[in-house]
């Protein structure tokens, strides 16, 4: 197990540099997102990315496991749904002036200006206090309750509709196991 407070945060993957910016991270994500790819575009998109212009692994699945590794190696819990499929409640896309306002008003971060480690800022995203961003993830991720009144189901219903986020996701490995470990930390504790 990786420990950033012994070991600093990573710049290499078995001896291979590779190119830890956030930004790289977010672009990693969306290219394996990416309906109009195939699953094999897409790894090699997100490998590229990874390994820029730097050595890369000679052997493919290698080049895949540091992708996988890149995109979760910042988690160490183990949570389990016990479900096979979690519900997607954030999208760097739809949510980047969310995300990017909580930076700037919680941390004093300008995410265009700052740079900053995929997984310290994963870190720092997966902590936020309440915010338009944790907020818009709670109601995304909320599921009905028995005892709710006709009111409130509707409202949830509606607050959903307004926030849904309309892409559907590929059922790629790398994608469903990097949006898994996401996802263990997308219900955002609150102050």
């Amino acid at each position: 197990m990786y420990n950033v407070l012994i070991q600093g945060l990573p710049e290499e993957y078995e001896g291979y540099e590779i190119n830890t910016d956030f930004e790289t991270g977010i672009m990693i994500m969306q290219a394996l997102a990416d309906e109009e790819l195939s699953e094999f575009e897409q790894q090699y998109t997100a490998i590229r990315l990874l390994f820029e212009e730097l050595e890369m692994p000679r052997d493919f699945q290698t080049a895949v496991s540091a992708v996988q590794w890149f995109l979760t190696g910042w988690n160490h819990d183990n949570h389990s749904s016990g479900k096979k499929e979690e519900e997607v409640v954030m999208d760097m896309d739809v949510d980047q002036w969310r995300i990017y306002s909580a930076f700037r008003s919680q941390y004093q971060i300008n995410l265009l200006e700052e740079e900053l480690h995929f997984w310290e800022f994963m870190a720092l995203l997966t902590t936020l206090e309440e915010c338009s961003f944790t907020c818009v993830v709670d109601i995304r991720g909320k599921k009905e309750r028995t005892g709710m009144s006709p009111e409130e189901r509707r409202a949830l219903k509606e607050a959903k509709k307004i926030y849904a986020i309309k892409t559907e996701r590929k059922g790629n490995k790398i994608l469903t196991k990097a949006e898994e470990e996401f996802l263990k930390y997308a219900t955002i504790k609150k102050k």
